[in-house]
Formats: structure tokens, sequence, C-alpha cells
């Protein structure tokens, strides 16, 4: 099809509206296609893909500013951020200082957090269709968060999501280039980040946070770092009511007590509870699938880890059923599979698991079964996962049942 590209990016325009009709019209021009140019059908597919997955992942709040016509770029001062904008540079070694993360990049899956989490962003959020309300009350919405927890639970991932969903690029800096070894250098790095932030409308994300605003009564950190907070404070302090800004980090005890009052949001990014994880698997497996055995199974396994530790065992159960299941099996994973997929995990993820789980899955089918019991799993599911029949593991409880009666009669 000649001019394409134009025709790609009219399509990407129209479902932007979220029209469910567009969305048909440009299924039926991907169908169309389908055998003329097979290229053509899968730009448009991902266009489709793309475009359902920012529906699904937008929230009250954000549907509700999209609505009203509330768009947060034209409530804050400043020039508009594009592609074209030339981005500040570490003067002596020439590394950027940020790299810029527009609305409309591709876009992973989104956060997925417990309720109570999930909630106060929305809330957040929908500040910014408040502003008339705000306004009478003498008060603004959050323009300042800090995010800290382990690593892997997501932190960045919000940052660009909030940014994304206040319609505005994010301004991510680069520690690479703004940490200098010079005396003075990487004070003047984060005076120039700041003034790129200030003259545009953007959200300013500074990951890593602790490697800028640490404590300045550590004894053992020299005369540099207190320039560097004290640097930090008056550019945080300027940037009042200019732009929003996010900070993260995994070593919130290193910040300085002055840098935390600093922020009007500080917000702790736990590691997912039994309902996230479970949507944290659904999301990463997908089109892989288990069977309800082996997902409650998985979700118990995952108690305790992070969001990225959850998301690297899916990867690894579609890495081995790719080379390891049957052909005939599809995209279907059985629970006895399953576990001889997590056996491979545990050799090449050290540390992951505890050392009882870790022992229950390398181990024997009488361990493993120790542990499944723990999980609250009835004979059926364990017979699933341990691959055996439902009367194999009642025979194998039968005998200790009997030693228990026994021994409660001799005593």
């Amino acid at each position: 099809m000649d001019h394409f590209d134009i025709i790609l990016a009219l399509a990407r325009a129209a479902l932007e509206t979220k029209n469910p009709r567009t969305t048909h019209h440009v299924q039926q021009l991907r169908d169309a296609l389908a055998e003329a140019d097979r290229e053509q059908s899968r730009k448009l597919s991902r266009l489709l893909t793309a475009a359902k997955k920012k529906q699904e992942m937008t929230p009250l709040a954000f549907e509700e500013m999209r609505q009203a016509g509330v768009s947060v770029r034209h409530q804050l001062s400043g020039e508009l951020l594009t592609r074209n904008t030339p981005l500040p540079h570490d003067k002596e070694s020439g590394a950027p200082l940020i790299r810029v993360v527009f609305p409309d990049d591709p876009a992973g899956a989104p956060p997925v957090f417990p309720l109570s989490l999930s909630e106060a962003v929305d809330d957040l959020l929908k500040e910014w269709t408040r502003l008339d309300r705000l306004a009478k009350l003498q008060a603004s919405p959050h323009l300042r968060c800090l995010l800290y927890g382990a690593p892997g639970v997501g932190k960045t991932q919000l940052a660009h999501y909030i940014a994304r969903h206040l319609d505005l690029p994010c301004v991510e800096a680069r520690l690479d280039g703004l940490v200098s070894s010079f005396l003075g250098t990487t004070a003047r790095n984060i005076g120039m980040l700041f003034d790129f932030a200030n003259r545009y409308r953007c959200v300013l994300f500074l990951d890593e946070f602790d490697a800028l605003a640490k404590a300045r009564d550590d004894a053992h950190e020299l005369g540099e770092i207190k320039r560097v907070v004290n640097t930090l404070l008056q550019c945080l302090d300027a940037r009042e009511g200019r732009g929003f800004t996010i900070a993260a980090t995994n070593h919130e005890h290193l910040l300085d007590e002055a840098v935390w009052r600093r922020f009007e949001a500080r917000i702790n990014v736990p590691r997912p509870d039994a309902n996230a994880r479970r949507q944290i698997l659904r999301q990463n497996l997908s089109p892989l699938t288990l069977d309800a055995t082996g997902q409650s199974f998985l979700e118990w396994l995952s108690d305790g880890l992070t969001g990225a530790d959850i998301a690297s065992i899916a990867q690894s159960l579609k890495r081995y059923l790719a080379v390891h299941g049957e052909q005939k099996s599809g995209l279907k994973m059985s629970s006895a599979l399953l576990v001889a997929a997590l056996r491979r995990f545990v050799v090449l993820n050290a540390k992951l698991f505890s050392e009882e789980k870790i022992d229950a899955i390398s181990g024997d089918r009488e361990e493993l079964d120790k542990v499944l019991v723990q999980a609250g799993l009835n004979q059926s599911e364990r017979a699933k996962i341990l691959g055996v029949s439902q009367s194999t593991i009642s025979r194998s409880a039968r005998p200790k049942a009997n030693r228990s009666r026994k021994t409660a009669v001799n005593g």
C-alpha cells in the first residue's frame, strides 16, 4: 500500500480517541492486509495492542482529566519540551545529564501495587481535575514525591506512569553524567539540570536519589557532598510551584533529613501482596497459561519477592517451556513441568528464595510435599504438582497418621 506511513500515523491519532468504531475499522484494515502485506498488517497489530494496553492502564483520575479536557501540560508554566529540544551535557566529559521519556513513547506493562497504594496514586492524579476546588481551599496539588523501597518494587515504573498520565515528558537525571570527580562539577551539573527542568513543562525524575542527597553529617564523606546537598536543597526550593518532581531511592536511611522535608508525599513502595502478585504473574506469564494449581503454587512461592523478581520467574518459565515443552502442549504448562522449570530457575538464581523453599524445590518428592502442605494446598493440588496420583498422596500420608496413633497408644 502506497503512503502506508501516513495511514499508520492517522490510525495512531484516531486510536487516541478510544472510540470502539475507530478500533473496529483499524482491525478491519489489519485483517485486509494480512495476505496482501504481512509487514503492514503486523504494524497495525502492534498499534492496536499498544492502544489496548494504554486503555487498560488508564486510571479513573486520568480518564476524568481526559473527558474534562484537562491537561497538566497547560497548567504549568514553561516552554514546551519536544524531541528536538537540545539536552544539557556535562562540560568536561560531554556525557548527557538527562534522558527524556515522552508521554507517547511505547510503554511497558502498567505498575501493579497493593490496593491502598493504587488508590493513593489515583487520588494524586485526580487532584489535577479539582484545581478550582483546591484554589478555593487555598491549596495546591502534589508537586513533589519521594518514592522509597527495595530494588525492583516498581519505583521507576511508577514515576514514568505518573508522568505519562499527567501528559508530561519525564526528564530523568542520569547519574553517570551528573556525578563528577572534578571539584564543584557535580554541584554545577545539578544546577544545569534544574535550570533545564524549570525552563520546560515536565516531570523531573531523580532516580537513585541517595547518590546526590546523602546525609551531610556522614563522617566518611568529604566536604564535596555537603556542597552538593546544599545545591540540591536550593534547587528544590527554587523549583517550588514550577514543575512536578519525583525522587526515588533504595536507601532512604542515607538521605539527609532536610531533604525529606522538601517532599510533600513520601511514599513507601512495598513488595507486592497476594493480589498484586497474582496480577503481576498474569501480566508477565501471558501468553503462557498455567492451571489453577500451578498458579496458586507460584503465588505462594513468590511471597516476599519484588515485582521484578516475579517477572524474572515468568520469563524463565517461558524459556523452559520453549526448550523442554512438547509441541502439542502449545502455550500451556503442566504443574509437573512447572516444578521442573523452577528447579532449573533456582540453580540459575541463587539466594532469591529462602533456603527452605530452595531445598523443597530442589529436593525429593517428600520434601516438596511438606512445603506444599504448609502452603495450604489440598491433596488433589499437591498430586498435580508432584506429578503423581491422588491415591499416592493419600498412601504417603497414611503411615504417618498410623505412626502418630501408635505413639499415642504406647505413651
